[in-house]
């Protein structure tokens, strides 16, 4: 293996038994010997950690950092910090990897010279439902190399762009220039990843081509119905990620000019959060959570995002209805 590997896996594993083995033959499976694999196990109490000894040896570079429970952004914020390889890559253990991902993605990484790589994947649902892509042929085909403001407008456009990092590969040293790092403790946090590393990025492309099935479990916590109290931790993960996109928005406002989206997704989530509010059955709990959304300032980034009549007419209805509540 070369002194610098091609491609760094950082991958956050926490009580990933069920999915360990399935996961590792996948990356051996992709037959690139320039490869270094960081696992860090995240507090597993099950047995993960008997299953990750178990496939040390095959892999030539293989490193395991095992720290306390601090959810997928602090694994992931400490294997980057040692990663070496040229290109990194953040796959989801739960999910299905094809044989030729990576060595496509790097094909056109490295002829390309790109900040990032991207591929398409596949929607696979356990109750019976067919299986769908993830970014429909229709809305988002192939792409020469753009710039990232270019692709992030063209996706967001789509209304079917998907903010995820595991359908991308990253240069390195782009992320090491910027700086970039996961929002520790954030549910969703590849939302204001994804948009900060493409208003930045200054090569991409996007490839329509198949090789990730991520897995939607019925029984999943994001996929069953919530409780008052799952909602609103859901609205404060969601107000932390307007609030985190509107910082971008404002750290970088000549690409935003280019994007568009960059408004329209702060109204589209902020709408997301009002949904949830509305679905909250206890009133004294709505009425806290309706409270921390105009005092921390949410309402003014949703109505100041919203472009467009219709939305406006949408927001202005909820307006009324939320302010009478905590009257």
């Amino acid at each position: 293996m070369s002194e610098t590997p091609l491609l760094s896996l950082v991958v956050a594993v926490y009580n990933g038994e069920k999915f360990l083995s399935t996961f590792f033959d996948s990356i051996k499976n992709q037959n690139i010997e320039s490869l270094e694999m960081i696992i860090v196990n995240d507090g597993s109490t099950d047995g993960s950690t008997e299953i990750i000894t178990r496939y040390a040896d095959i892999f030539p570079l293989f490193r395991v950092i095992d720290q306390p429970n601090g959810g997928v952004s602090a694994a992931r914020n400490t294997g980057l910090a040692i990663a070496q390889g040229k290109y990194l890559a953040f796959p989801d253990i739960d999910d299905v990897i094809y044989p030729c991902m990576y060595t496509r993605l790097l094909e056109i990484a490295v002829t390309n010279d790109l900040d990032v790589a991207t591929c398409n994947g596949m929607y696979i649902y356990d109750d019976g439902r067919p299986a769908k892509k993830i970014f429909p042929s229709d809305r988002l085909s192939s792409t020469g190399v753009l710039d990232g403001p270019t692709w992030l407008n063209m996706a967001l456009e789509s209304r079917k762009f998907l903010h995820v990092t595991w359908l991308n590969i990253y240069r390195h040293d782009f992320i090491r220039k910027q700086g970039f790092t996961f929002e520790h403790g954030l549910r969703h946090q590849d939302i204001p990843w994804t948009t900060e590393v493409l208003l930045t990025a200054q090569r991409v492309q996007y490839i329509d081509e198949t090789y990730y099935d991520y897995l939607i479990h019925s029984a999943s916590v994001s996929h069953t119905p919530g409780t008052d109290d799952t909602r609103m931790r859901s609205s404060r993960h969601y107000m932390k990620i307007l609030e985190m996109l509107e910082a971008i928005n404002q750290r970088y406002p000549e690409a935003v000019k280019r994007v568009p989206g960059c408004h329209w997704q702060i109204a589209k989530e902020g709408l997301g959060i009002l949904h949830s509010i509305n679905n909250i059955g206890d009133i004294n709990k709505k009425r806290e959570i309706t409270r921390e959304l105009f005092e921390r300032g949410i309402w003014t980034l949703i109505w100041k995002n919203a472009r467009g009549f219709k939305l406006r007419w949408r927001l202005g209805r909820r307006y009324f209805r939320l302010k009478k509540l905590i009257k």
